[in-house]
């Protein structure tokens, strides 16, 4: 990747623990910049700000991330706080302040402490590295139990990134913050394009607890520098990083499922025989999303009917009498009846898996849905007990 892009962190102090909580992303040249947020209602700041950035197509040259403080639901101290920390960093790196995208990660409704954003953004400046990507990575982690990063290198362009999200996973749109950075050289439309459907079909189809963040975004730069410039959509090579762009959304997605507060297990959901995909997926998602068939699979129980009650609770139409449920390989339900199987057999067989998968035929069409989830465990509910204090 032609003109690297730099990555540091630095320890502001809004973390309790002292551990590093500031990361900083920096391209030495403008970026083509593509956005996905949360469409929760309730926003943070920097989610409001980083979407009007978006929409006057501003070129990008960094991001700011800081985690322990998510400067949601703080008025419009918080709005100046985010504009703050633009003026901040583009005095120190010697760039414009609309140049700078500002995220935030952690307790809702705390005010953040300015005189540590800037600590943090003077510790950070001098340690821009194209090393320190992992560095970077690891900042923004608040209840995630390891670093999700991706870096795939193809002869026409390559692509970094990395993610955080562990609870508080329920997305319309992303679920967490993350950011991929590219030297792919094409408009902004085409990548808000790109990134949207790759969201879609990545991040918006899991779910960890059933709650919708404040400040979930998924941000795309690309410094353009590929020697080959895009002009057409159906381009193999646009083709190419679409698929590519699709399958790290889809890794570092499962890698968040994986890494749910207290999760032992993953739930993937298939769903077949549907009208339609956007019937299939709110079928899929709306059981992986279950606490009460994510409790069931961490106590290894196959209590199937948990899923099939939430089949109905859709605003999909679907027919009763037709629906075929599978756990694992084991047929539990066929046309509206319970199938015999060695309870057992299948409870020993989903204590033992990492990962248990249901499949539901809607026997109605063709079309095809897909979802993740994970168990409920104790460990979620102390976790979040005092999560704010």
């Amino acid at each position: 990747m032609k003109s690297h892009f730099l990555y540091s962190s630095a320890t502001c102090g809004f973390k309790r623990t002292g551990k590093p909580d500031l990361a900083l992303i920096y391209s030495p040249v403008p970026c083509v910049y593509a956005g996905v947020f949360t469409t929760n209602q309730v926003r943070a700041a920097c989610v409001d700000e980083n979407r009007i950035l978006l929409k006057k197509k501003q070129k990008i040259r960094a991001i700011v991330v800081n985690s322990g403080n998510a400067n949601a639901c703080t008025g419009k101290r918080g709005i100046n706080a985010v504009r703050k920390t633009r003026e901040i960093t583009a005095r120190i790196l010697k760039i414009k302040s609309s140049e700078v995208l500002v995220a935030s990660t952690g307790v809702i409704g705390v005010h953040l402490d300015m005189e540590k954003m800037e600590k943090g953004i003077v510790a950070a400046v001098p340690k821009l590295n194209v090393r320190n990507l992992k560095n970077a990575a690891k900042a923004i982690l608040t209840t995630d139990r390891y670093l999700k990063t991706i870096k795939k290198q193809t002869k026409d362009f390559s692509i970094v990134g990395f993610t955080k999200g562990a609870g508080m996973i329920h997305p319309n749109m992303a679920t967490m913050l993350c950011y991929f950075m590219t030297d792919i050289n094409a408009s902004q439309l085409m990548l808000q394009s790109a990134l949207k459907s790759a969201v879609e079909n990545s991040f918006n189809l899991i779910s960890v607890d059933g709650d919708m963040s404040t400040n979930d975004m998924v941000i795309l730069l690309s410094n353009c520098h590929g020697k080959k410039k895009i002009t057409k959509k159906n381009d193999p090579l646009f083709s190419n990083f679409k698929k590519i762009l699709n399958e790290q959304c889809l890794k570092l997605a499962k890698e968040i499922v994986a890494d749910g507060e207290g999760a032992n297990k993953v739930i993937t959901v298939y769903v077949n025989g549907a009208k339609s995909q956007k019937d299939a997926n709110e079928i899929a998602r709306s059981i992986a999303s279950s606490n009460l068939f994510k409790c069931a699979i961490f106590g290894s129980d196959p209590n199937w009917g948990r899923a099939a009650a939430r089949i109905g609770a859709t605003s999909v139409l679907v027919n009763q009498n037709r629906i075929e449920i599978s756990i694992n390989k084991t047929l539990v339900f066929k046309n509206g009846t319970p199938v015999e199987f060695n309870k057992n057999k299948l409870n020993k067989e989903i204590k033992q898996s990492k990962e248990v998968k249901l499949t539901v035929n809607l026997k109605l069409g063709k079309a095809l849905g897909l979802a993740f989830g994970c168990d409920l465990s104790f460990d979620y509910v102390k976790l979040n007990s005092a999560y704010f204090s």
